[in-house]
């Protein structure tokens, strides 16, 4: 929360720097992310008046300026500002002044005519036109006011402030106020916390003769109060509620709304001024939302609304979401006359739930989303009540609605001394306990080591014995806690059996040339109804999160081919050529989920490619490499995955079991995600890796005596897998056969329709001498003729 600094010493003493202030409210408990200086942005630029104005001897639109700036002899300065006349006071930056956007002004000549400064403009101040009016950008900024010349303009302009930006956590609401932290400060520095009395005239008056309020819900609205100001005066608000407003980063409007906005920040009180003539029969419902009901919010998006959100409605419609955003019908305008002021609390938990429904989030809603103190909304109201007397924007009218059924009663702390002294490592006495939280303007009665508290209304979040340590202890000081050596014994880290099974997996396709990807674990149900699963598909159980980011991010991966996927489209989409990539990640399983337990994670192995050298055998054959690693045989069938390829995909399986898949995209799934070339992915349970891993136990050495290698074409059905003739060939060439690939398909003319030709590359070894043609010819003829018998595959001649 940003805050002037010069706002916060209104309510409290600060004799100190800003650094200073930053410093010693950090050390208690405060943090400060920082401060921000408006007197270092602008320097050196002054009120300049207008002497004399003569046109520029060569420019039909630029003039010469003599401008008194307060020295012992004026100025001349060239500008070419449309509204520049004789008389007029102007901001003036002199030579050597600094402006935002490190611009430093210099002495210049324009058009040869010397110019001493420059004459200014809101905008090259920083300056924006609600914080103090002028034509912006058009042409210069013009003082409504007369000041000496000389004089600096950042007090003028409300320029002359630190800004310290505080970081409130979450169980400090009372603290996303400038109150909250003057009454911080104040404890803090040792001063006292000035809180303005309330007080203010009004007007006879019943609000019945004006309005009828119906809270229909005080679960979801524990306390509704509403004030009412008759013959509003519109107009601007004064110069030093607009230079607060700006400090704290809120634009200001007009003098009704900046009240409301004013008293937000002041007191932590969201409030919501209502145009009462728009407001239908002039009846305002507290209800939940109907079904199917929808609202058009102040930012003029129409927004679906469900039956568990809190309205503020008239008797027709809803004109509000309650905490969160009010509705065009009820908006403050130069034409309205009575005005609606209401201060409510809200139930903190709906208004979550309705902001991330809505996708909607205002600094209303954030602060009542941290609990706003239903006991102090009488107070904001008449805050509101004050500063429109003050300002004399209206009448107020004497009576007041508030709906408190259920006032919460003020918890009654009993504790130790000597149990807060244990907890925090401290000795501290009794009587200072006392002084310390009295100061927090809590009820204290100190009975020998029996203190009894109760906290004041604004300090929800002080509840029992450990909260009472915690504010001693910040207040008295955390740099007095002592330093003290570690206790305890400490085991040595090391990588469990699922890291070490993915550091080899890794290393070993970094080997290959495969480069790491990392997505999140959740992702869109859109993603896995692209793939096409069977409804019996156990990947098409998913686990769905209870609170989830948004629809994109709802579920949790069942498998990782989707994301995978997403990944492999962007690459090309950045017009990458190709891609060998590769994740290794847990998946949920919803499907064997017992109720009451957690889903397992299975660790999973994902690979995908792209490009010139990518094939559905580069990635079939980097999968048995892999689980050779492991020292698992494996065994390659026809594979049956929806979203594949039917004639390039295969299972893998080790030990009767699947351990993992290979195909080649279909081309339904490539337009599903957007991807325009052939892509082959893969997938493998590593749980089952790390279960059937096997210990190498021999090793063989380099082989002494050279290889012979054949190659052969064989011409077969379409049909026929390309799997099954690698295993004849195997069988049908031991023992001198070491190695057997594929190399090549190829489909077209010479070859029938409904045949392809697959050539191989055949290596020949004996380990005890150097193979000759006499040698292989017999087992290669072997090879051809298993081929044709049981896999119908003849030599192409």
């Amino acid at each position: 929360m940003k805050v002037p600094m010069q706002w916060l010493k209104v309510y409290t003493d600060i004799p100190m720097t800003a650094s200073e202030f930053q410093d010693a409210m950090i050390m208690h408990g405060t943090g400060v992310e920082g401060v921000e200086d408006q007197n270092e942005t602008v320097k050196k630029v002054v009120v300049g008046r207008i002497l004399k104005i003569v046109p520029h001897p060569d420019s039909d639109h630029m003039v010469i300026c003599t401008v008194d700036v307060g020295e012992a002899e004026p100025l001349q300065i060239v500008t070419g500002a449309p509204n520049v006349h004789e008389n007029d006071e102007v901001p003036v930056a002199l030579v050597g002044a600094e402006l935002p956007g490190n611009i430093v002004i210099k002495k210049g000549k324009l058009r040869g005519v010397d110019s001493y400064g420059m004459c200014c403009s809101g905008p090259e101040l920083g300056v924006p036109e609600y914080l103090y009016p002028s034509v912006g950008d058009k042409g210069l900024l013009i003082f409504n006011e007369t000041y000496a010349p000389g004089t600096d303009v950042r007090s003028i302009l409300g320029i002359d402030d630190q800004i310290i930006d505080f970081e409130i956590l979450a169980n400090r609401p009372d603290c996303l106020s400038v109150w909250g932290l003057a009454r911080e400060a104040a404890v803090t520095i040792g001063s006292d916390f000035k809180k303005p009395e309330i007080a203010f005239d009004t007007v006879p008056g019943k609000m019945d003769e004006f309005v009828k309020i119906d809270v229909r819900d005080t679960d979801l609205c524990p306390r509704y109060v509403a004030r009412i100001v008759k013959n509003v005066k519109i107009g601007p608000s004064p110069m030093w509620l607009r230079k607060a407003l700006y400090g704290a980063g809120v634009r200001s409007i007009n003098n009704i709304v900046d009240i409301t906005n004013y008293v937000m920040l002041e007191t932590g009180h969201p409030m919501h001024a209502f145009d009462l003539d728009k407001v239908k029969n002039g009846h305002i419902i507290v209800r939940r939302a109907f079904e199917n009901e929808s609202i058009t919010t102040l930012d003029g998006k129409d927004r679906a609304l469900t039956t568990d959100m809190l309205m503020i409605a008239d008797e027709t419609n809803a004109t509000g979401i309650a905490g969160v955003m009010g509705g065009e019908e009820s908006e403050i305008t130069e034409g309205t006359h009575t005005v609606l002021f209401e201060a409510a609390a809200f139930d903190r938990t709906s208004i979550r739930l309705t902001t991330r429904a809505l996708g909607l989030r205002t600094e209303a809603s954030g602060r009542f989303e941290r609990g706003v103190c239903a006991a102090t909304c009488r107070e904001a109201a008449d805050r509101a009540c004050q500063l429109v007397a003050e300002l004399d924007a209206g009448e107020i009218l004497e009576d007041v609605y508030d709906c408190y059924p259920n006032p919460k009663p003020q918890p009654v702390i009993e504790a130790s001394v000597n149990r807060i002294n244990r907890k925090i490592g401290l000795e501290i006495s009794g009587e200072e306990m006392r002084d310390i939280l009295t100061k927090l303007e809590m009820k204290v009665t100190l009975e020998g080591d029996k203190i009894t508290v109760i906290p004041p209304v604004f300090r929800e979040d002080v509840e029992i014995e450990e909260d009472l340590a915690e504010e001693v202890l910040r207040i008295h000081g955390y740099e007095y806690i002592g330093s003290t050596l570690l206790r305890g014994e400490t085991a040595p880290g090391k990588r469990n059996e699922n890291m070490v099974v993915s550091d080899r997996v890794g290393n070993f396709l970094a080997a290959k040339g495969f480069f790491e990807i990392r997505n999140f674990s959740f992702i869109s149900p859109r993603d896995i109804q692209k793939l096409e699963l069977e409804e019996k598909d156990p990947r098409a159980s998913l686990l769905a999160l209870r609170n989830p980011l948004g629809e994109d991010t709802s579920v949790m991966r069942s498998t990782l081919i989707p994301s995978m996927l997403e990944t492999i489209a962007l690459n090309q989409n950045r017009n990458n050529d190709s891609a060998l990539l590769y994740e290794v990640a847990p998946v949920f399983d919803e499907y064997h989920r017992k109720p009451g337990e957690l889903p397992e994670e299975i660790p999973t192995l994902c690979l995908g490619s792209y490009g010139e050298n990518s094939s559905f055998y580069q990635l079939r054959d980097t999968i048995c490499d892999l689980l050779a690693l492991f020292g698992i045989r494996c065994e390659i069938e026809r594979g049956k995955e929806t979203y594949l390829h039917p004639g390039r995909t295969a299972v893998i399986l080790a030990d009767g079991k699947q351990i993992a898949y290979v195909g080649e995209l279909h081309p339904n799934t490539m337009k599903a995600f957007e991807i325009g070339k052939r892509t082959v992915v893969a997938e493998m349970n590593l749980k089952m890796v790390r279960e059937l891993q096997k210990e190498v136990e021999h090793i063989k050495p380099l082989p002494k005596f050279p290889a012979v290698a054949r190659d052969l074409a064989l011409v077969m059905a379409e049909s026929t897998m390309i799997g099954d003739v690698l295993a004849t060939i195997k069988a049908a060439g031991k023992p001198i056969l070491s190695e057997v690939s594929v190399f090549d398909i190829y489909r077209g003319a010479p070859m029938l329709p409904g045949t392809k030709s697959v050539a191989f590359s055949l290596q020949f070894r004996h380990p005890d001498h150097t193979l000759t043609d006499e040698d292989v010819a017999p087992v290669l003829n072997t090879i051809l003729d298993e081929c044709k018998n049981k896999c119908h595959a003849l030599l192409r001649i």
